[in-house]
Protein backbone atom coordinates (compact mmCIF):
# COMPACT_ATOMS: atom_id res chain seq x y z
CA UNK A 1 0.00 0.00 0.00
CA UNK A 2 2.93 2.12 1.33
CA UNK A 3 4.78 1.59 -2.65
CA UNK A 4 1.30 2.24 -4.59
CA UNK A 5 0.92 5.74 -2.61
CA UNK A 6 4.69 6.16 -3.15
CA UNK A 7 4.15 5.34 -7.17
CA UNK A 8 1.52 8.28 -6.72
CA UNK A 9 2.81 10.98 -5.39
CA UNK A 10 6.01 10.29 -7.65
CA UNK A 11 3.32 10.74 -10.54
CA UNK A 12 2.11 13.51 -9.28
CA UNK A 13 5.48 15.60 -8.65
CA UNK A 14 6.50 14.59 -12.41
CA UNK A 15 2.98 15.59 -13.66
CA UNK A 16 4.16 19.22 -11.89
CA UNK A 17 7.49 19.21 -13.32
CA UNK A 18 6.33 18.58 -16.80
CA UNK A 19 3.34 21.57 -16.59
CA UNK A 20 5.90 24.00 -15.35
CA UNK A 21 8.33 23.05 -17.96
CA UNK A 22 5.48 23.68 -20.70
CA UNK A 23 5.23 27.01 -18.59
CA UNK A 24 8.29 28.45 -19.55
CA UNK A 25 7.99 27.53 -23.02
CA UNK A 26 4.06 28.75 -23.83
CA UNK A 27 2.70 31.85 -21.93
CA UNK A 28 -0.89 32.47 -23.07
CA UNK A 29 -1.48 35.96 -23.13
CA UNK A 30 1.58 37.39 -21.55
CA UNK A 31 1.43 40.55 -21.39
CA UNK A 32 4.80 41.97 -20.36
CA UNK A 33 8.67 40.31 -20.99
CA UNK A 34 10.96 39.56 -23.62
CA UNK A 35 10.67 37.77 -27.19
CA UNK A 36 13.78 36.61 -28.63
CA UNK A 37 14.85 36.17 -32.38
CA UNK A 38 17.16 34.45 -34.55
CA UNK A 39 18.26 36.44 -37.60
CA UNK A 40 19.04 34.68 -40.65
CA UNK A 41 19.98 36.43 -44.42
CA UNK A 42 17.97 34.57 -46.93
CA UNK A 43 19.96 36.76 -49.82
CA UNK A 44 23.18 36.51 -48.48
CA UNK A 45 25.71 34.84 -50.05
CA UNK A 46 27.25 31.56 -48.38
CA UNK A 47 30.98 32.11 -47.51
CA UNK A 48 30.19 36.42 -47.55
CA UNK A 49 33.28 37.54 -45.42
CA UNK A 50 31.33 40.30 -43.68
CA UNK A 51 28.15 37.21 -42.07
CA UNK A 52 30.23 37.40 -39.17
CA UNK A 53 29.46 41.02 -38.88
CA UNK A 54 26.20 40.50 -39.00
CA UNK A 55 23.73 40.22 -36.04
CA UNK A 56 22.19 37.13 -35.42
CA UNK A 57 19.82 37.47 -32.42
CA UNK A 58 17.70 40.80 -31.84
CA UNK A 59 15.38 40.91 -28.42
CA UNK A 60 12.08 42.49 -28.46
CA UNK A 61 10.97 43.91 -24.80
CA UNK A 62 7.35 44.55 -24.32
CA UNK A 63 5.13 46.03 -21.61
CA UNK A 64 1.66 48.41 -21.68
CA UNK A 65 1.55 47.64 -25.11
CA UNK A 66 5.09 49.40 -25.83
CA UNK A 67 8.06 47.69 -27.23
CA UNK A 68 11.71 48.21 -27.83
CA UNK A 69 14.27 46.09 -29.95
CA UNK A 70 17.59 46.29 -30.01
CA UNK A 71 20.70 44.37 -32.10
CA UNK A 72 24.30 44.50 -32.29
CA UNK A 73 26.44 44.24 -35.25
CA UNK A 74 30.23 44.11 -36.21
CA UNK A 75 31.15 42.06 -32.52
CA UNK A 76 29.31 45.02 -30.66
CA UNK A 77 30.69 48.05 -32.60
CA UNK A 78 27.23 48.78 -33.85
CA UNK A 79 23.86 48.57 -31.42
CA UNK A 80 20.50 49.63 -33.29
CA UNK A 81 17.24 50.33 -31.35
CA UNK A 82 13.56 51.16 -32.11
CA UNK A 83 11.20 51.78 -29.31
CA UNK A 84 7.28 52.11 -30.38
CA UNK A 85 4.31 53.50 -28.53
CA UNK A 86 0.90 53.21 -30.06
CA UNK A 87 -0.30 55.41 -27.57
CA UNK A 88 1.57 58.49 -28.76
CA UNK A 89 2.28 57.33 -32.20
CA UNK A 90 5.58 57.69 -32.22
CA UNK A 91 8.81 55.39 -32.82
CA UNK A 92 11.93 56.25 -31.74
CA UNK A 93 15.32 54.95 -33.51
CA UNK A 94 18.57 54.68 -32.08
CA UNK A 95 21.76 54.20 -33.47
CA UNK A 96 25.17 53.73 -31.65
CA UNK A 97 28.53 53.07 -33.10
CA UNK A 98 31.72 53.38 -30.90
CA UNK A 99 31.01 56.01 -28.51
CA UNK A 100 29.08 58.12 -30.88
CA UNK A 101 25.19 57.87 -30.24
CA UNK A 102 22.12 58.98 -32.19
CA UNK A 103 18.41 59.03 -31.95
CA UNK A 104 15.48 60.52 -34.32
CA UNK A 105 11.68 60.27 -33.12
CA UNK A 106 9.48 59.38 -35.99
CA UNK A 107 5.90 60.78 -35.71
CA UNK A 108 2.84 59.31 -37.29
CA UNK A 109 3.53 61.69 -40.61
CA UNK A 110 6.86 60.02 -40.80
CA UNK A 111 6.55 56.16 -40.09
CA UNK A 112 5.50 54.89 -43.47
CA UNK A 113 9.39 55.78 -44.52
CA UNK A 114 10.55 53.16 -41.97
CA UNK A 115 10.10 50.65 -44.19
CA UNK A 116 10.19 51.68 -47.75
CA UNK A 117 11.11 49.21 -49.23
CA UNK A 118 8.05 46.89 -48.17
CA UNK A 119 5.37 49.75 -48.98
CA UNK A 120 4.00 48.44 -52.61
CA UNK A 121 3.01 44.92 -50.00
CA UNK A 122 -0.28 43.70 -49.33
CA UNK A 123 -1.22 40.99 -47.05
CA UNK A 124 -2.76 37.36 -47.96
CA UNK A 125 -4.41 35.43 -44.99
CA UNK A 126 -4.34 32.11 -45.44
CA UNK A 127 -5.59 28.72 -43.70
CA UNK A 128 -2.01 27.35 -42.13
CA UNK A 129 -0.43 27.01 -38.91
CA UNK A 130 2.79 26.52 -37.72
CA UNK A 131 4.29 26.57 -33.95
CA UNK A 132 7.07 29.08 -32.97
CA UNK A 133 8.67 29.10 -29.39
CA UNK A 134 5.69 27.01 -28.71
CA UNK A 135 3.07 29.40 -29.68
CA UNK A 136 0.64 28.04 -32.67
CA UNK A 137 0.90 30.80 -35.45
CA UNK A 138 -1.05 31.80 -37.96
CA UNK A 139 0.40 32.46 -42.11
CA UNK A 140 -0.19 35.14 -43.62
CA UNK A 141 2.07 35.51 -46.96
CA UNK A 142 3.36 38.94 -48.15
CA UNK A 143 2.87 39.72 -52.13
CA UNK A 144 4.54 42.41 -54.02
CA UNK A 145 2.68 45.07 -56.66
CA UNK A 146 3.95 44.27 -60.22
CA UNK A 147 5.87 40.81 -58.86
CA UNK A 148 8.92 43.83 -57.77
CA UNK A 149 9.84 41.23 -54.52
CA UNK A 150 9.63 37.40 -54.49
CA UNK A 151 6.71 37.09 -51.90
CA UNK A 152 7.30 35.66 -48.55
CA UNK A 153 5.12 34.06 -45.64
CA UNK A 154 4.89 35.56 -42.29
CA UNK A 155 3.68 33.92 -38.93
CA UNK A 156 1.56 35.21 -36.33
CA UNK A 157 0.06 35.01 -32.50
CA UNK A 158 -3.15 35.83 -30.87
CA UNK A 159 -1.85 34.63 -27.87
CA UNK A 160 0.75 37.38 -26.42
CA UNK A 161 -0.78 40.22 -25.62
CA UNK A 162 0.42 43.76 -27.55
CA UNK A 163 -2.22 45.37 -28.69
CA UNK A 164 -1.58 47.06 -32.37
CA UNK A 165 1.93 45.11 -32.33
CA UNK A 166 2.48 46.14 -35.80
CA UNK A 167 1.39 49.88 -36.09
CA UNK A 168 4.28 51.32 -37.82
CA UNK A 169 5.33 48.55 -39.78
CA UNK A 170 4.41 47.17 -43.34
CA UNK A 171 2.57 44.28 -41.41
CA UNK A 172 -0.31 46.46 -39.82
CA UNK A 173 -2.98 44.88 -41.01
CA UNK A 174 -2.08 41.89 -38.76
CA UNK A 175 -3.54 41.85 -35.80
CA UNK A 176 -0.98 39.50 -34.00
CA UNK A 177 2.49 39.64 -32.36
CA UNK A 178 4.49 38.31 -35.54
CA UNK A 179 7.23 35.97 -34.35
CA UNK A 180 8.30 35.06 -38.21
CA UNK A 181 8.64 37.54 -40.28
CA UNK A 182 11.22 39.16 -42.98
CA UNK A 183 12.33 42.97 -43.36
CA UNK A 184 14.90 44.49 -45.52
CA UNK A 185 17.06 47.28 -43.24
CA UNK A 186 20.64 48.83 -43.46
CA UNK A 187 21.37 46.84 -47.02
CA UNK A 188 20.39 43.51 -45.77
CA UNK A 189 17.35 41.15 -46.33
CA UNK A 190 16.63 39.80 -42.58
CA UNK A 191 14.22 37.26 -41.41
CA UNK A 192 13.24 36.74 -37.89
CA UNK A 193 12.51 34.09 -36.32
CA UNK A 194 11.28 33.62 -32.47
CA UNK A 195 12.99 31.07 -30.03
CA UNK A 196 11.88 31.85 -26.86
CA UNK A 197 9.28 34.19 -25.20
CA UNK A 198 10.04 35.05 -21.55
CA UNK A 199 7.74 36.47 -19.10
CA UNK A 200 9.72 38.33 -16.85
CA UNK A 201 9.11 42.07 -15.57
CA UNK A 202 10.32 45.30 -17.49
CA UNK A 203 11.88 48.35 -15.96
CA UNK A 204 9.62 50.99 -17.51
CA UNK A 205 13.03 52.81 -18.00
CA UNK A 206 13.98 50.19 -20.99
CA UNK A 207 11.33 52.33 -22.99
CA UNK A 208 13.01 55.98 -22.07
CA UNK A 209 16.01 57.05 -24.40
CA UNK A 210 19.18 56.31 -23.06
CA UNK A 211 21.30 59.29 -21.56
CA UNK A 212 24.08 60.53 -24.16
CA UNK A 213 21.93 60.11 -27.46
CA UNK A 214 22.35 63.42 -29.82
CA UNK A 215 18.77 64.04 -31.11
CA UNK A 216 19.61 64.57 -34.88
CA UNK A 217 17.07 65.31 -37.65
CA UNK A 218 15.26 62.45 -40.00
CA UNK A 219 17.84 63.39 -43.44
CA UNK A 220 21.12 63.73 -40.77
CA UNK A 221 20.03 59.73 -39.11
CA UNK A 222 19.38 58.55 -42.70
CA UNK A 223 23.18 60.07 -43.55
CA UNK A 224 25.13 58.25 -40.81
CA UNK A 225 23.51 54.71 -41.09
CA UNK A 226 24.15 55.57 -44.90
CA UNK A 227 28.08 55.19 -43.92
CA UNK A 228 27.02 51.67 -42.29
CA UNK A 229 25.15 50.07 -44.86
CA UNK A 230 28.01 48.33 -46.96
CA UNK A 231 30.05 46.66 -44.03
Amino acid sequence: MRRRNWTIVCSLMIAVFIADGCKSIFYKDVNEGIIEFDITYPDNEAGNIMAALLPDEMTLKFKDDKTVGTFSAGMGVFKATMISDPKTKTVHQLFKVLKEKYVHEFDSLQINTLFTELNESKIKFVDETKEIAGYTCKKAIVTFKDNIKEEFSVYYTDDIDIKNSNWFTPFHEIDGVLLEYQVRKYNYEMRLVAKEVKRVEIDDAAFDIPNGYLDVGASEMERILEQYKNI
